[in-house]
């Protein structure tokens, strides 16, 4: 199983018609009036694997951390796939795309700062988001 794309956005959905609809994508920088604030939006991951591994479950792990690399969140997020069956009419060599959409409208950031989230699956890092949250600037008139 591998990862097509991730990416940070400000809403998204992930219907069972296949496509995911999304709002706001290719977040990178977050501007709050204070601190801790809400993340308030949502990562958004298209996995593909082939028909051999979709006999399999998978694992994929969402950890945060700050830019020291020290862990932000209490417990990484964590989605265990489980196999899935391939469609009879599933052409042969097409791989089988799963989209995983994830609300972080709950997931708290605890100081302005640069982040990332480190993304593995079945136990290797895949890819890394970085986004940095920030005060908006003040001017004095």
């Amino acid at each position: 199983m591998r990862l097509d794309w991730a990416l940070l956005a400000n809403a998204a959905e992930g219907p069972p018609n296949g496509l995911v609809y999304i709002l706001g994508a290719g977040i990178d920088t977050l501007w709050r009036e204070q601190f801790p604030a809400p993340f308030g939006g949502a990562l958004v991951l298209r996995l593909l694997s082939s028909r051999i591994e979709a006999d399999r479950a998978h694992k994929v792990e969402v950890h945060r951390v700050d830019e020291d690399g020290a862990p932000v969140l209490n417990q990484p997020l964590v989605l265990n796939l489980p196999s899935r069956p391939v469609p009879p009419e599933h052409p042969h060599g097409w791989d089988l795309a799963s989209n995983i959409v994830v609300n972080l409208a709950g997931v708290a950031i605890p100081k302005a700062g640069l982040y990332r989230f480190e993304i593995l699956i079945d136990n290797q890092q895949v890819r890394s988001l970085p986004f940095r949250a920030v005060l908006p600037s003040r001017r004095e008139s």
